[in-house]
């Protein structure tokens, strides 16, 4: 996990800006930190070989994202090493390009717009009988809210083991169990009519008074972050824990809420989905992830790799190293500071 005076300037830094779809990776502590001079911005991203592969865009202003993103690649090319950056949305694109770099669709975000969830209509009675039929049975639904007691991570924790037990934890690009990084948010869990937790997804996102200020400027959103069950839970278990978490959010006034990626989805360039299918298919079930995703009619947002022309096989196999590296071989945690300047050249000259 990360130290207690990183942890109070990336809150700090949330208070101001808003959560985004990685921000709660953050707190995993596996990953190298570059902060603006002013910790208006923060960009993380691991090293592997010669790459230095960032998570998303950076987190803060757009104006220190932007010369943050220009001091890293700046910072890459001094060192030699190559820049890359995983699950980028189109906001910086052109930056990108005009900083020598090229992007590719590599799938799409699944987010529900909360303020118009609901169960109406006939696309939803699967879902609303399933809801039904588990309130008979006497299920309940409950957003636990941090500190955990001992009890309840415990029982949490015992969830998760079950549940791994013919998988293997992955990181950097998705979060991993362990009780220091699950006490950061809510969870949320569907209990059983002896009181049991079947399953749980942990909550990540910002902590607001259910009246929005006029003074906001950006979303309230959640992600969906960790999400187990026990072996024994009914049929759709995952499906009423999911929207009932969308029907408590929306409660609570926030306005999107994250599934994460779907990779592959309505991706039409041949080498880069032959590419990530042969390194990535270990790290998701493509086709199962989305169609699974879809059923929540969410609203789909491109997501896009990022990288020097030239680059692209070799990188596809570094990110699939990284995500299913050992948590005991992780990176160290690190943070670097860099001071601004006024305008940075691209050492990614672009050819004709």
């Amino acid at each position: 996990m990360i130290d207690n005076l990183s942890e109070k300037r990336l809150k700090n830094l949330l208070k101001s800006c808003g959560h985004q779809s990685h921000s709660h990776l953050y707190f995993l502590g596996d990953k190298e930190w570059l902060w603006d001079s002013n910790y208006e911005a923060l960009l993380v991203y691991r090293s592997v070989g010669n790459r230095r592969i960032v998570l998303g865009d950076p987190l803060g202003k757009p104006d220190a994202v932007k010369r943050i993103i220009a001091h890293f690649i700046a910072g890459c090319d001094k060192d030699k090493r190559i820049p890359v950056f995983y699950q980028a949305k189109s906001s910086y694109l052109p930056l990108y390009e005009d900083l020598g770099l090229q992007s590719a669709k590599i799938g799409e975000e699944a987010q529900v717009d909360l303020a118009s969830f609901n169960l109406k209509g006939k696309q939803w009675l699967k879902i609303r009988n399933r809801m039904n039929k588990f309130q008979r049975n006497g299920f309940t639904f409950e957003v636990l809210q941090p500190p955990y007691s001992s009890s309840q991570l415990n029982r949490l924790e015992a969830i998760s083991e079950e549940w791994l037990a013919n998988r293997r934890e992955k990181g950097f690009s998705v979060g991993s169990f362990s009780k220091a990084y699950i006490r950061q948010y809510p969870v949320a869990v569907l209990i059983s009519p002896e009181g049991n937790y079947e399953a749980f997804a942990s909550v990540a996102g910002g902590s607001y008074p259910t009246a929005k200020t006029k003074e906001e400027s950006y979303t309230r959103r959640i992600t969906v972050d960790l999400m187990r069950h026990t072996d024994a839970c009914p049929h759709g278990t995952m499906d009423v824990l999911f929207v009932s978490l969308f029907l408590w959010a929306k409660e609570q006034s926030y306005d999107v809420c994250s599934l994460g990626m779907a990779p592959l989805a309505h991706v039409d360039r041949f080498r880069l989905a032959k590419l990530l299918y042969r390194y990535g298919n270990k790290m998701y079930n493509f086709k199962g992830l989305y169609e699974y995703k879809n059923k929540f009619a969410p609203q789909w947002e491109d997501v896009y790799f990022v990288y020097p022309p030239g680059t692209l096989p070799i990188n596809v196999m570094l990110l699939s190293y990284i995500i299913h590296r050992p948590k005991n071989q992780m990176h160290p945690h690190k943070q670097i500071t860099l001071s601004p300047v006024a305008e940075v050249e691209s050492p990614f000259e672009k050819r004709a």
